[in-house]
């Protein structure tokens, strides 16, 4: 893939906008997982140390819904911000220039225009900074067509940042059409609905796609199972089906779990390990069985590419958290795979069980952006950095 890259030539002496992804989990105003701040540092730094004038920083957190929400405004991401980058950072309540060489704009999704693309949204942004160059660096919102990810399109230069270069090359060699040996895909995550698209490429592709969470609950209610009262989508149950059949044609296996860890709810002190058949009345399925551990496992061990998104079950719980953290540990000393992980509570997950990020050959900041990327989709936000 050919795109505008980021050159010392491109921002010396210029006014440098760019879009992050500094959208991390806060609780009690505290940020409780960095990396997508510190994805994006050696972009800032790259900027600082090849003569940018000015840079200005764009993100969003959360869902405010085009309301102003104190506790998602990124007055709270100053002080990391600053720590990581190394030098003191200017928050700035709307797109007005201020003092400082590096400045935080707040929440762009504070404004209803941001969502909707408004021209007239991203020109104010435009005037208001003063941007010459436009630097998408968040590649977790690279699948949205929102002004500042790619409403500077044809106004400014845009350019790749280094986070968004990485990403493109990690993923890239998955886009294949034909089957790709020894592909392993790991599907968890609670909702089958945005994966519907990527489970339709991989049920062609992969030799084997597992699954865990509420998405493993559709396609066991597509081959019959009684999951008792555990959640899963009803609307979408005729597309798992769809995706079973194709798997089917293209000799992908796709596994459920063969037993699970079941409860009446997520604070319920009982809990029990049941196989799938025997799921009935008010259960509900909260992890994969150890039974299933070990079967997937012994998949996993024969794999040379892993691509895993979204945890096999409640993990936050610790009543529930083994599935996700024994197939999390086993992949991180699995030497003989190369070994993909994206998502939100994927990064959460590797941080609750103190698991570096180094173990694997790519963890993606993307979630949605890494799905619909895989599924062969053309992100908005990476079109926009393309060489035509």
């Amino acid at each position: 893939m050919n795109f505008h890259k980021l050159t010392p030539e491109a921002i010396k002496n210029k006014v440098v906008l760019v879009r992050v992804d500094f959208n991390v989990p806060l609780k009690d105003g505290k940020i409780q997982e960095v990396t997508r701040i510190a994805e994006s540092i050696p972009t800032i730094r790259f900027l600082l140390e090849n003569g940018a004038k000015r840079i200005h920083l764009l993100t969003h957190i959360g869902r405010p819904k085009g309301e102003n929400v104190p506790n998602l405004s990124t007055k709270l991401l100053i002080h990391e911000v600053s720590q990581q980058i190394g030098e003191e950072i200017e928050y700035r309540e709307a797109f007005a220039a201020g003092e400082n060489r590096i400045q935080l704009h707040e929440n762009v999704r504070f404004w209803k225009e941001e969502k909707k693309n408004d021209p007239a949204f991203a020109q104010k942004i435009l005037d208001g900074t003063g941007a010459e160059v436009f630097v998408n660096d968040g590649f977790a919102v690279s699948h949205r067509a929102h002004a500042s990810v790619v409403g500077f399109a044809g106004k400014i230069p845009c350019l790749a940042g280094f986070l968004l270069q990485k990403e493109i090359e990690a993923l890239s060699p998955f886009l294949s059409e034909e089957k790709v040996p020894g592909l392993v895909v790991l599907a968890g995550g609670l909702k089958i609905e945005t994966k519907i698209p990527v489970l339709t490429h991989f049920a062609v592709t992969a030799e084997h796609i597992l699954t865990g969470g509420g998405v493993a609950n559709n396609f066991a209610i597509a081959q019959g199972y009684n999951i008792g009262e555990s959640f899963y989508q009803e609307e979408f149950v005729r597309n798992a089906r769809r995706i079973l059949k194709i798997a089917n044609q293209n000799g992908t296996g796709i596994h459920l779990p063969i037993d699970v860890v079941c409860a009446d709810d997520p604070e319920s002190v009982n809990t029990a390990d049941f196989p799938l058949e025997d799921v009935i009345g008010s259960a509900k399925i909260f992890d994969i069985g150890i039974h299933t551990i070990a079967s997937y496992i012994e998949i996993l061990s024969h794999a040379k590419i892993v691509v895993w998104n979204g945890p096999v079950g409640l993990f936050e719980k610790e009543k529930f958290e083994r599935g996700t953290k024994k197939l999390l540990e086993f992949l991180s000393q699995h030497k003989n795979a190369k070994v993909i992980l994206g998502g939100g509570d994927t990064l959460e997950a590797l941080k609750k069980f103190h698991i570096p990020k180094e173990s694997f050959a790519h963890v993606s900041t993307g979630g949605g952006a890494m799905l619909e990327f895989l599924e062969g989709k053309e992100l908005p936000g990476i079109e926009i950095v393309r060489k035509k």
